[in-house]
């Protein structure tokens, strides 16, 4: 499989093409590459097969080739180009991809600016209400995606995905169609969304959507964004929030005030509770217990600041017998089970507060140690007007009391 780019460009040299075509029984491409291909080729072309025939009258013609096959493709054929679909097409092929570079990279070039944070969107092939879903998926993370291409089509073009862009009422500082890049006829226009609404643009064309204050921070996925704010590494939520933690401490410290105090923080996760209360308390002797070992990980790096807090790895309920007394224990994760085996370990009554996500384990924690709490969080988000609303979080259940 072999790219072009807008200026006729081959993924592989004149040479390498002659070569690969007197061993090709058959070429795969539009009208317009194949015309190009034999104008650039010395002798005639082996059996034309063109896009035009379908997918699947495409796979029965090419199933009957014993041989190799010449597939050309526009730009870089393993983004959102056809790689895939021959892969599962043609399994029995062995597939071998010569890409030039890609339309979306172009684009982003034109528009001056990096792209490896971008969102890209492919409406070929795709129904109006998948368009529409995955439009929506990415403006929905509001400033989260500070950057995207759509990969219009004659189904889906720029006029039609620029007025989508405005009902959804899109923030982006800067609009740009990209046509043709790479070719002699390309067209980079920068116009608001309303003109490119009302304009007639070439259907493959590429429309991006930038905000001039991203890029702050470097990147190095296209996957997640980089965010800030939280002092603690962690994977997705896997983190209790600052809000709740700060409950939490509350109920801890009065336990552990002293130089000499010991925290068990079991099921620690992170360790954003652990690590907080030494904090508070700089004297305090924290020990982080957790099963996952890429969350021990996170936390030897969480922790590596704070001498007086040890990372153990394994099971609450089995290396609790091996630590020091404590004089308070907070059960981040585990459940009822390390509660259980808690109240055999202890030697004394001992201060305990536990977090749950579920009501029905809650009440039963709440059994054991005497008190229970909801705590809800609603996170003010603005309106594209400018007002606020109250965004609602999942509660979080604490039980707490003395166990042993």
């Amino acid at each position: 499989m072999v790219g072009i780019d807008g200026s006729g460009r081959f993924g592989v040299g004149n040479d390498q093409v002659e070569e690969m075509l007197a061993q090709s029984e058959a070429v795969v491409g539009s009208t317009r590459q194949l015309t190009l291909l034999q104008s650039q080729s010395t002798s005639p072309l082996p059996k034309k097969l063109n896009w035009a025939l379908g997918i699947d009258q495409l796979v029965k013609e090419i199933n009957l080739i014993k041989g190799s096959l010449f597939v050309l493709s526009s730009g870089d054929p393993g983004y959102f180009g056809i790689v895939r679909l021959l892969n599962t097409k043609l399994p029995n092929f062995d597939l071998e991809v010569y890409p030039v570079i890609s339309s979306v990279s172009l684009a982003f070039a034109r528009a001056g600016t990096n792209w490896e944070n971008a969102a890209v969107i492919s409406a070929h092939g795709r129904s109006y209400q998948s368009v529409l879903m995955e439009l929506l998926r990415v403006l929905d993370a509001k400033d989260l995606i500070n950057k995207l291409a759509v990969l219009c089509s004659p189904e889906h073009p720029p006029q039609l995905i620029a007025q989508l862009l405005l009902e959804a009422r899109t923030s982006f500082d800067r609009y740009l169609v990209c046509t043709n890049l790479g070719g002699t006829d390309e067209s980079v226009v920068e116009a608001p969304l309303e003109t490119i609404a009302q304009s007639a643009f070439d259907p493959l064309s590429i429309i991006l959507g930038i905000r001039s204050h991203s890029d702050a921070d470097a990147s190095i996925s296209n996957l997640l964004p980089v965010r800030s704010g939280e002092n603690f590494l962690h994977r997705g939520k896997m983190i209790t929030k600052s809000e709740i933690r700060e409950v939490i401490l509350s109920k801890l410290l009065p336990s552990i005030s002293d130089k000499s105090s010991c925290l068990w923080d079991l099921g620690a996760g992170s360790g954003s509770v652990g690590l907080s209360a030494i904090e508070k308390n700089p004297y305090l002797q924290v020990f982080l217990v957790e099963k996952d070992p890429i969350q021990v990980r996170l936390l030897e790096l969480n922790s590596s600041k704070h001498p007086s807090a040890t990372v153990v790895a394994g099971r609450s309920q089995d290396v609790i017998w091996q630590l020091p007394e404590p004089n308070a224990v907070f059960i981040g994760g585990g459940g009822l089970d390390v509660l259980d085996r808690l109240k055999e370990r202890l030697r004394k009554p001992t201060f305990v507060v536990q977090s749950f996500a579920a009501l029905n384990r809650a009440t039963e924690g709440a059994n054991q140690l005497g008190n229970l709490m909801q705590i809800m969080l609603q996170t003010g988000r603005r309106f594209p007007d400018g007002t606020w609303r109250l965004e609602g979080e999942n509660p979080v259940f604490i039980a707490w009391g003395l166990l042993g």
